[in-house]
């Protein structure tokens, strides 16, 4: 989980007001934000302030400055759970040393008791509707693949669909969370579009099995797709 811009200057905030225990000004809170890389005139910082403070972040005191609110606190141990988490996944993807294709293999045996999970799921949850939208989602992966034109994209998007449509939050937390670099859904289409298995098949056999509500098909049809891809990538030199 990554925070935006704006969350990253309020927990700058939030936090030297934390660590002062007592309230600041302007003046203090720019000189703080200044070592931690931000350029901004006093007068900007004051209407920051301003505003977190109408967010119910902050607290007037007098002419001495800002203090944090019990809601500044709330706010301040959210942003530090996320920044966490953002920080882990960033160490959890950095690769430490290993080769791609190792990486890969650790990725899809990870990959696999939860997607497996999330096919049974979905086949017993998702609604008409959902189906329809992942009956595109498929469709258009094939005509992709049929013009060979890169699908990797299209092959995240119905992942994650697929978890959403799970109605499993933590399971659809997971799924993203595996499938966050990029680089990696890149690096298995290259290597299944080499072995000459590009096409999406497999993906219409799972959403078949999602839309006939079909659970032990569903976990059949998923496993086959991720031996399959876990076959390949061991066929790789």
């Amino acid at each position: 989980m990554s925070i935006s811009r704006e969350d990253e200057l309020i927990y700058e905030v939030l936090s030297y007001i934390k660590e002062e225990g007592k309230a600041a000004g302007a003046g203090s809170v720019q000189r703080r934000l200044k070592t931690r890389g931000y350029s901004l005139a006093e007068a900007s910082v004051g209407r920051l302030l301003r505003d977190m403070q109408y967010m119910g972040f902050l607290v007037k005191e007098s002419n001495t400055g800002r203090s944090i609110s019990p809601l500044g606190e709330e706010k301040l141990r959210s942003l530090e759970s996320a920044r966490w988490q953002g920080n882990w996944a960033q160490e959890f993807f950095s690769g430490s040393g290993s080769s791609d294709k190792e990486h890969l293999t650790e990725l899809l045996i990870a990959r696999r008791p939860v997607e497996i999970e999330v096919a049974r799921l979905a086949s017993e949850n998702a609604t008409a509707e959902e189906i329809g939208e992942l009956r595109r989602i498929v469709d258009k992966h094939e005509h992709m693949a049929k013009t060979g034109r890169s699908v990797s994209q299209l092959d995240t998007e119905f992942h994650q669909y697929l978890a959403k449509i799970s109605h499993n939050s933590i399971l659809e937390a997971i799924v993203e969370l595996l499938r966050k670099k990029e680089e990696d859904a890149t690096e298995l289409e290259g290597i299944r579009r080499h072995a000459g298995n590009i096409s999406n098949d497999e993906h219409r056999k799972i959403f078949e099995a999602v839309a006939h509500h079909d659970a032990e098909l569903a976990i059949l049809a998923m496993k086959r797709h991720l031996n399959n891809l876990m076959h390949t990538l061991e066929e790789k030199k």
